[in-house]
């Protein structure tokens, strides 16, 4: 299994892409989007998000990149309802790049968000909510060991149909027995030392598409 997925701080470069994923039917359908807003109010949206992000010594909230040397962007992380006090937050994920939705890819950058939010956070619990629409989100959320929490019935109008809220939790105790079960597979590492592997990892990639480029055919 490869597990060269990375989270990372996203900064200006990123904002084209981010926006090109907040606009997606996708992003509407299965968050928390709002069609009416325009391509302007999501971008200014976003700029200010990275703001606080980088503003704060103790954020509300922390907004991180999914990346990869091998897939390219992934998808992004977001981190809210952060109390300090009590070592709680929820998180949501997306995975943007369509193509990776049905691999590996989307349960290994959900680990990464756990394994940031429990080991380098310092979180006591983690809270998770989706639409009953959303099966493959969900079953990815139960197989770390979530337990289901919360239903809320017909909470959703999505094309013409009321669904289900689900709201589920997850300790540290618990994500720690799966961590443990895989950790040999993916060895423990901090936002820091992620951002110096993905950087080196996107070196690596440009210097052997440089010298491919210089081989003659």
């Amino acid at each position: 299994m490869r597990s060269d997925i990375y989270l990372r701080r996203a900064d200006r470069e990123d904002l084209d892409q981010i926006v090109e994923w907040m606009e997606d039917e996708d992003f509407i359908h299965f968050l928390y989007g709002d069609a009416s807003r325009s391509p302007q109010r999501i971008r200014e949206h976003i700029v200010a998000m990275l703001g606080r992000t980088m503003g704060q010594t103790l954020p509300g909230g922390i907004y991180l990149l999914i990346d990869s040397p091998s897939y390219g962007p992934v998808g992004m992380l977001a981190i809210t309802n952060i109390s300090w006090r009590n070592r709680a937050c929820s998180i949501d994920t997306y995975v943007g790049n369509k193509k990776l939705r049905n691999s590996f890819v989307g349960g290994l950058a959900f680990f990464r968000t756990l394994e940031y939010c429990f080991h380098e956070l310092n979180m006591h619990r983690i809270n998770l909510f989706v639409y009953a629409f959303n099966d493959r989100s969900w079953r990815i959320i139960e197989r770390s060991g979530a337990k289901r929490e919360l239903v809320i019935k017909d909470h959703i109008l999505r094309d013409g149909k009321f669904y289900d809220f689900y709201g589920y939790g997850l300790l540290r105790s618990e994500f720690d027995e799966l961590f443990e079960s895989i950790a040999t597979r993916m060895p423990r590492v901090t936002l820091a030392e992620n951002a110096v592997n993905w950087a080196k990892a996107m070196e690596e990639k440009d210097a052997k598409a440089a010298a491919e480029a210089e081989t003659p055919s």
